[in-house]
């Protein structure tokens, strides 16, 4: 198994764009696993596993999709409870256990509304999870903030919360999605602002926002390409909020780091709040 092939196993949809998050993660995260890739690419497999000093990350799944993250947080050498609404399906049991991380892989069904754990875990990370919560009749954002208190309670002191996230970007994602996707089911797409807002319990944001054309391609061949574009042009020539993606790390209070901190943003344009957050939110250029 190589590293692309670990993406596009980890993402599976739009992975030019979707994959940057990974990135960001872990350019911006605190922790490190014991990474299963050498240097030159190859896969160690189960000689790269984990000691009793693994940083511990639960995945929140949606439905029962999820395990992709698993996979990829898996390779990079954390303990990784799998968890949905739903069972892994035994595909993604059976691709943890080709790529040899079946063994730094537990299975959990978890409802994040209702989320079992606390000060459990030194990482929580998800991917498309909090616009699909709107589908089963709370409006947002009341689904939205519980679960992310909860997973904000799931967490370690110090620990950080990992998300890649559907942001709303522009009026034509938001009408491909009412007549063509999720959004025919009621998900409700979130704002940047919105999205940081919503992380009111976190002292500190990291994040940045990603992908514009990627997600129109009807083949991931075509997707790819669009990425490439996105990264080389798009990005480069529009406003930040015509992006569809949203990635981030957050975390507990910094000593000294108070109030919006966003350097990159117009000057005295502050992201509006939901609710009564606390955050110093820090988008990447």
């Amino acid at each position: 198994m190589d590293r692309a092939s670990l993406l596009r196993d980890s993402i599976g949809w739009d992975v030019t764009n979707w994959s940057r998050c990974l990135s960001f993660w872990e350019e911006h995260s605190r922790f490190r696993g014991n990474s299963r890739f050498r240097d030159d690419g190859g896969f160690r497999g189960k000689n790269g596993g984990a000691d009793a000093a693994t940083p511990s990350v639960l995945e929140i799944g949606f439905g029962g999709t999820h395990g992709g993250l698993s996979l990829w947080l898996a390779t990079k050498g954390f303990q990784v409870v799998c968890s949905g609404l739903q069972e892994p399906s035994p595909a993604a049991r059976r691709l943890h256990a080709e790529y040899g991380v079946g063994d730094a892989v537990t299975y959990e069904r978890i409802d994040v509304l209702n989320l079992p754990y606390t000060a459990a875990f030194d990482v929580v990370a998800f991917k498309s999870l909090l616009p699909g919560m709107t589908t089963g009749g709370d409006s947002w954002p009341v689904p939205q903030r519980k679960a992310v208190a909860n997973m904000y309670r799931a967490l370690k002191p110090g620990g950080e919360l990992w998300f890649a996230e559907n942001a709303a970007g522009t009026r034509i994602h938001g009408f491909f999605r009412t007549h063509f996707g999720w959004g025919r089911k009621g998900c409700s797409y979130l704002s940047a602002e919105d999205a940081v807002g919503l992380l009111s319990a976190f002292g500190t944001v990291d994040y940045t926002t990603l992908g514009i054309l990627g997600g129109f391609g009807r083949s991931e061949r075509q997707r790819r390409a669009l990425g490439t574009v996105d990264r080389a042009l798009c990005e480069r020539v529009t406003p930040r909020n015509w992006r569809y993606i949203i990635a981030g790390v957050a975390r507990g209070d910094i000593q000294g780091e108070t109030g919006w901190h966003a350097e990159h943003e117009r000057p005295g344009k502050e992201p509006p709040k939901v609710g009564t957050p606390d955050v110093a939110a820090r988008p990447a250029p």
